[in-house]
């Protein structure tokens, strides 16, 4: 019996002992970070303190700041009740006053305390404090009340105008230099003095000349200072661009209809109070340009377009190689740059080993003004033979903008031995059959005299087989060199196929025409532009709408045609940045495009 009760009570002294660690454990003290603050105003910086009252707090020094009073204490404490299972949580804010006296970098050390017997220590962090507008002051008169006003007669200030830098669409590159294929990250901005209640896009700017990748933006509004003055500010579009040719590559402006929330004080005598304003103005954003640089030359052989900083490694499984056992051969090209676009290296095969089509994979992300990641190559090989054999080294060449360089990495070279496999064993025994068994033995002939034939040439098979293998020898030598003719002509085989490849790819966004996404209108952009790719014998870099739109003209297309297809093109671009779209609107736009391919193609040369 007193030993049960000294296991009850070591038992619960245990028990007692866990909780206790759990509640030390859940104690913390968190910073709180202001955020970007202006230079001149007030800002409070509050230390949450979890598990009780924390005790041996001091308030941090901070450049560029002046304390003036602190700390208040706030305690909130709140209990919930998820499955019937209760939780308790509270905590006590600590927030200290600061006058913000200089523009610049803050950093805010680590601070210490003491809760519940237990020290624990906040995370160092940062912020930013912007400089005044450059107009602070005289704002700051027109928002003062003035003199008293009777109170039952509520007067409204006067609305002053917009001004075009109260709203202002920004779009920018990481790099103002770039070499051809070297990636870029652009970016649309929106800087706002008011608040935005409706944001339409009329037109989007475009990135002729470019191949461009949308990355995603997190819808997050920050403040920053740009002219003189503080604006809040978001992203709307983020893209990576890859330049296709050298020059001053240019990116028109957009337009946007936009909505303001103007905030305007009302006055009830001594007290003061505002009322929300909204005004509808057009605005357009900038228009920017881009230095490509060209590649150098003379280009090195092997170089195949890959363009920034990259290394390459080589495996090949198994170890034990036997025949008619499949192998794979692994090329792993990591780096950065326009990786998503590199063309897998050619393998040079040893006779004796079979390699089948090469399946490649590309795994990347956006990183600051660069893109990096893994392009990785799997050839699956199948060795036919028992020997020695050598792979080479894989030999990659690329440029690297920062050296402005070609550099070159090789691969492993790798020596093996192909032992001989159970299914090689069976195939070799079939083939030694078939090999003593495919002479037939001689047919005998008896005493039967022979009987009496005319010649082959008096015979008229003779020469008909004769004239039809003359015949088939003149036509299988007109075809030949027909085909040989048409591979020569590139433009007329794209001329020929570009009414094909148009409706092949039309038929695809039919079949996306109830999709409320983007793909529909992706689809669509894809016939048109590769139609007249095709039809006009232009490439990729070349098909912007100015370009399409001349050439439409030269070839002797109808202004309203041409007129139509830019603004089916147009339309595309836009509803992919749009909110979604009726079925109903993408139905007319699919009967437009068909009947535009369909005018051009009535069009006699």
């Amino acid at each position: 019996m007193f030993a049960h009760k000294s296991k009850y009570r070591i038992l619960s002294l245990l028990l007692m002992l866990v909780a206790g660690i759990g509640v030390m454990a859940q104690n913390s003290l968190v910073l709180i970070n202001p955020g970007t603050q202006i230079e001149g105003r007030k800002f409070a910086l509050t230390l949450r303190a979890t598990g009780g009252q924390a005790s041996g707090l001091q308030a941090p020094s901070l450049k560029g700041c002046k304390l003036i009073y602190g700390p208040s204490v706030s305690t909130m404490e709140s209990v919930q009740y998820i499955n019937g299972q209760m939780s308790r949580e509270s905590y006590v804010d600590y927030s200290y006053t600061y006058l913000a006296e200089s523009a610049g970098e803050v950093s805010i050390p680590a601070i210490s305390a003491t809760i519940g017997g237990q020290s624990v220590k906040s995370k160092a962090a940062t912020f930013t404090i912007l400089p005044p507008d450059k107009n602070a002051p005289a704002q700051a008169r027109r928002t003062q009340p003035g003199a008293p006003r009777h109170a039952d007669a509520a007067t409204e200030a006067e609305v002053p105008p917009i001004k075009s830098s109260d709203l202002i669409v920004r779009v920018t590159f990481s790099k103002q230099k770039v070499y051809e294929q070297e990636p870029v990250i652009a970016e649309i901005k929106v800087y706002t003095r008011h608040g935005i209640s409706s944001f339409q896009v009329q037109t989007q700017p475009v990135f002729d000349g470019f191949l461009s990748e949308e990355l995603e933006v997190p819808l997050n509004v920050s403040m920053e200072h740009y002219n003189g003055q503080n604006y809040y500010t978001a992203v709307l579009k983020r893209c990576i661009l890859y330049p296709q040719k050298d020059g001053k590559l240019t990116v028109n402006s957009g337009k946007y209809d936009v909505t303001l929330q103007q905030e305007v004080p009302v006055y009830y005598g001594y007290f003061v109070t505002s009322k929300i304003i909204e005004r509808k103005i057009t605005t357009t954003s900038n228009e920017v340009s881009l230095n490509v640089l060209p590649l150098p030359e003379p280009k090195p052989a092997g170089f195949n377009g890959a363009v920034g900083r990259f290394d390459i490694t080589t495996s090949l499984t198994p170890e034990l190689l036997r025949t008619n056992e499949a192998a794979n051969y692994r090329i792993e090209i990591t780096g950065s740059g326009n990786i998503k676009y590199l063309k897998a290296p050619e393998l040079q095969v040893p006779v004796g080993i079979d390699a089948y089509t090469p399946k490649t994979d590309v795994q990347s992300k956006a990183s600051g003004s660069n893109v990096s990641g893994t392009f990785t190559v799997d050839y699956t090989l199948m060795p036919q033979q028992v020997g020695d054999y050598t792979i080479p080294g894989i030999r990659f060449v690329y440029f690297d903008p920062q050296t402005a360089s070609y550099k070159t990495v090789n691969g492993r070279e790798f020596d093996f031995r192909v032992e001989r496999g159970a299914a090689g064993v069976s195939n070799t025994k079939v083939a030694e059959t078939a090999a003593m068994t495919d002479i037939l033995h001689i047919k005998q002939c008896g005493d039967t005299p022979r009987h009496h034939t005319t010649p082959l040439m008096l015979r008229p098979a003779y020469w008909y087989s004769l004239l039809a293998m003359v015949m088939l020898f003149l036509v299988i030598t007109w075809v030949y060199r027909r085909n040989l003719k048409l591979k020569a002509d590139v433009a007329g085989r794209r001329l020929s196929r570009a009414n094909r490849v148009a409706r092949k790819r039309l038929r695809v966004a039919h079949r996306l025409i109830k999709d409320s996404g983007d793909k529909f209108y992706e689809e669509l952009s894809k016939a048109l532009y590769g139609y007249f790719g095709d039809k006009l014998g232009m490439p990729p870099s070349q098909l912007i709408r100015a370009n399409i739109s001349q050439q439409l003209a030269d070839y002797g297309a109808k202004p309203e045609s041409i007129d139509m297809a830019i603004r089916i093109l147009d339309d595309c671009e836009m509803a992919r940045f749009t909110p979604e779209h009726s079925q109903q609107e993408r139905d007319g736009l699919y009967r437009d495009a068909s009947n535009v391919i369909k005018d051009f193609e009535s069009v006699k040369q």
